[in-house]
């Protein structure tokens, strides 16, 4: 009987190192390079320079197709208290010995930083987070590690965290188009300024925007005599007379929001605004918002998902550029609402969506509902579509005219119409194919010389 226990312990030596023995051999057949997919720098401007990112890291190879990869490295961002970002880098082990692994790195950047200086440190830390990666391939063995800090570097840390501005930060900003056609011209200004002073408790903003749209059109009418009768010229033919019209659609507004965070989830604060827009019938409108809000997620993961529920009460003040459809030019009328808001960035794309319910407190009959959803979903790395749609279910346009329309009102969007609902889409698509390796740059010719128009 004694010979049974030592029967089975030979046994199990005699089976294990075979395995043992394979696992060394898998372990020692180490692929050449790493293959990395990267999705986020198409999303954002400025630092995230994938040319770079492609020039300065050589000890990987880029695939254009994130199911080939076997590191997915997705790079999501918000925007910081301080005007800057918070980068935050999520790499995800898909295929081989680094399937199930992932590691999350944050990277912050100032409002001062250059292009060049967010690209330099986004791509620093992005080195970082592939290097335990590349160690286990044949291309790590060529890969040199400079595990020294900058000198000075403490103190300069130090030094950052005593802000001489307080953490306000102020931007200003202007732009102008101008569209020519032969009947027509359309001249588009406006400028804006924003005050910003966001803390971990704390977020108030300041912001002002001004629109002015002047249109001048052109029709040709063929001229009629008191009768109606067509009026000829010489040679019989109709004559067509040029009536010129002009349109002036000014907007006007500014706006200010304090919150007050009270826990990692709840929060409350207000919002007031003011607005002149004339498309609308607002001579000026000015409303007052106290709100409470709560976040089913933590902070800490704000950069890759959240669910936000907004409650608040509204108070609105209106005078009219003309009396409205109810026979008044001016009012104040009290509202409620509730907004929901769900944002995730993850490896099959993005997807954000907005629900709005709210009605007047005095008319329950007023009211109006909407929806919006926007996504960015990869099929594969080869095949991604993009869409965006908003809804609104309305029956609270108190705002409307009252009169007639005229048809230059309509055609040169001067006046809003009275609509049950409205719609807004957009979608499309992207593939490519070809080959799957992106570790080139070669940036000759490149682009059109930031030629805008029709070749």
């Amino acid at each position: 009987m004694r010979k049974l226990p030592l029967l089975l312990i030979l046994t199990f030596f005699s089976l294990n190192p075979p395995a043992i023995s394979q696992t060394l051999i898998d372990n020692n057949s180490l692929p050449n390079k790493l293959r990395v997919f990267i999705d986020g720098c198409d999303r954002w401007d400025g630092g995230c320079d994938m040319d770079f990112i492609r020039t300065e890291i050589t000890a990987v190879d880029f695939y254009r197709d994130n199911q080939s990869a076997d590191v997915f490295l997705l790079i999501n961002n918000n925007r910081s208290g301080g005007g800057g970002r918070q980068y935050q880098l999520l790499f995800i082990g898909q295929q081989n010995i680094h399937a199930g692994r992932s590691d999350t790195l944050y990277v912050n950047t100032k409002q001062t930083d250059t292009d060049f200086e967010v690209r330099e440190r986004l791509t620093r830390f992005i080195k970082l987070g592939l290097a335990p990666y590349v160690a286990k391939t044949n291309a790590g063995e060529e890969v040199e590690i400079n595990m020294k800090t900058v000198s000075g570097s403490q103190e300069d840390t130090v030094q950052e965290s005593i802000d001489p501005w307080n953490y306000w930060v102020f931007n200003v900003g202007s732009d102008a188009n101008i569209e020519l056609e032969e009947l027509s011209k359309e001249i588009n200004f406006g400028g804006d300024i924003n005050i910003n002073r966001i803390t971990d408790k704390w977020k108030i903003s300041l912001s002002g925007r001004i629109d002015e749209r002047l249109r001048r059109t052109i029709q040709k009418v063929p001229r009629v005599d008191d009768d109606g009768n067509p009026v000829l010229d010489e040679t019989g033919n109709p004559i067509i007379d040029e009536v010129e019209n002009n349109f002036d659609v000014s907007e006007f507004g500014f706006s200010h929001q304090l919150v007050k965070s009270i826990s990692p989830q709840w929060s409350y604060g207000y919002d007031i605004a003011g607005r002149q827009n004339t498309r609308f019938n607002y001579q000026f409108q000015t409303s007052f918002r106290p709100a409470i809000e709560y976040n089913f997620f933590p902070e800490s993961v704000q950069n890759s998902r959240f669910l936000r529920v907004n409650y608040g009460v509204e108070v609105r003040n209106n005078k009219y550029v003309e009396e409205t459809i109810s026979g008044v030019l001016k009012e104040t009328r009290v509202l409620h609402s509730l907004r929901a808001s769900l944002g995730l960035n993850q490896r099959w794309g993005s997807l954000e969506v907005g629900y709005r319910i709210r009605n007047y407190l005095d008319d329950f009959s007023s009211w109006s509902t909407g929806l919006n959803i926007s996504a960015q979903v990869r099929v594969t790395g080869n095949f991604s579509f993009f869409m965006r749609v908003e809804g609104n279910y309305v029956k609270d346009q108190i705002y409307l005219a009252s009169g007639d329309y005229t048809e230059q009102d309509i055609l040169s969007g001067r006046v809003t119409l009275p609509s049950a609902y409205n719609i807004d889409t957009r979608f499309g698509f992207n593939y490519r194919f070809g080959s799957n390796l992106n570790n080139f740059v070669n940036r000759r010719f490149f682009g059109r010389a930031n030629f805008v128009g029709n070749d």
